[in-house]
C-alpha cells in the first residue's frame, strides 16, 4: 500500500500550485476561502481554508499522492513515470548526459521556465539539447536532486526539487558572477499517451543571482539577454 507523504513544503505561493493543478483537470480552491494547506486523509487530500469551518474533500476520483523518491511504488504507470523523470533530473540535467534527450523527449517537447522566461519556451529535442548546453556552460558544477514526487493522474508527475549552482560561464550574455546561488523549486511533467516521452515541463522555481540582475536589466532595457541568446543561435 502507498502510503502519502506529509504536505508539500510551501516553495511556490499556494495560488500558482492550485494553478498548475487545474490545468490537469483538479479543481481549484473555493472563491470564500483562502488556501493555507493541502493535507492527505486517506489518499484524499482535504483543503483547509481560512473562513471555513471544516476541511472540504476533492470531488470522488481526484486523488493527489505524494512520494519518496526513494519509496516502493505498486502501480507500475506511476513508477514508469518517476524512474523517467529520475533519469531527467539525475543523468540529464546533473549529470550533464545530452545524449539522452531522444530517449526523455517527444520531439515537440515544450519547457517553459513560467516564473524567470515566461515568454521564450524551449521547444523539440534540440532545443533541449541547446537548453542543457548552455546550462552547464554558465554553471558547470550545476546539481539537482529530488525531494519528493507526487501524482494525480497517469501522464502526469509534479517534482518537487533543490540544488546549487555557481556562476562559473556565461548566462544570457552576462560574465561569469562567481556567484554559489541554492535554488528550490516545483514542476509540473507531463507525458505522452504511453509515459515513454516528456511532452511538457513547466517550471516553477527561485531565481539564481544572474536571474535577479537579469530581472533589474530588463526592467530598464526591454527584454535583454533572453533575446538576444535566442537571436545568436539563429545566426
Amino acid at each position: 500500500i502507498l502510503t502519502p507523504m506529509a504536505t508539500f513544503k510551501r516553495i511556490v505561493p499556494p495560488s500558482t500550485l492550485y494553478s498548475g493543478l487545474s490545468a490537469w483537470g483538479a479543481l481549484s480552491a473555493p472563491r470564500a476561502c483562502s488556501v493555507r494547506s493541502v493535507h492527505w486523509n486517506g489518499g484524499v487530500p482535504l483543503r483547509r481554508s481560512r473562513g471555513c469551518d471544516k476541511p472540504k474533500p476533492y470531488k470522488q476520483g481526484v486523488s493527489i499522492r505524494a512520494y519518496k523518491p526513494t519509496e516502493k511504488l505498486q502501480d507500475w504507470r506511476v513508477q514508469q513515470m518517476v524512474d523517467h523523470v529520475k533519469k531527467y533530473y539525475n543523468d540529464f540535467l546533473t549529470r550533464g548526459k545530452e545524449a539522452l534527450a531522444s530517449q526523455l523527449f517527444d520531439d515537440d517537447v515544450v519547457h517553459k521556465d513560467l516564473v524567470w522566461d515566461p515568454a521564450h519556451p524551449t521547444v523539440g529535442v534540440h532545443g533541449m539539447q541547446h537548453y542543457l548546453h548552455d546550462l552547464r556552460t554558465a554553471f558547470p558544477d550545476f546539481t539537482i536532486e529530488i525531494d519528493q514526487i507526487a501524482t494525480c493522474d497517469m501522464n502526469s508527475l509534479m517534482v518537487q526539487y533543490s540544488g546549487t549552482a555557481t556562476g562559473l560561464g556565461e548566462y544570457h550574455s552576462h560574465k561569469p558572477s562567481h556567484h554559489v546561488s541554492a535554488f528550490s523549486g516545483i514542476n509540473l511533467v507531463r507525458f505522452n499517451h504511453d509515459r515513454s516521452k516528456i511532452v511538457e515541463i513547466q517550471v516553477y522555481r527561485s531565481a539564481f543571482a544572474e536571474d535577479r540582475l537579469e530581472l533589474g536589466e530588463r526592467e530598464l532595457h526591454g527584454e535583454g539577454g533572453f533575446r538576444e541568446l535566442r537571436l545568436r543561435r539563429l545566426v
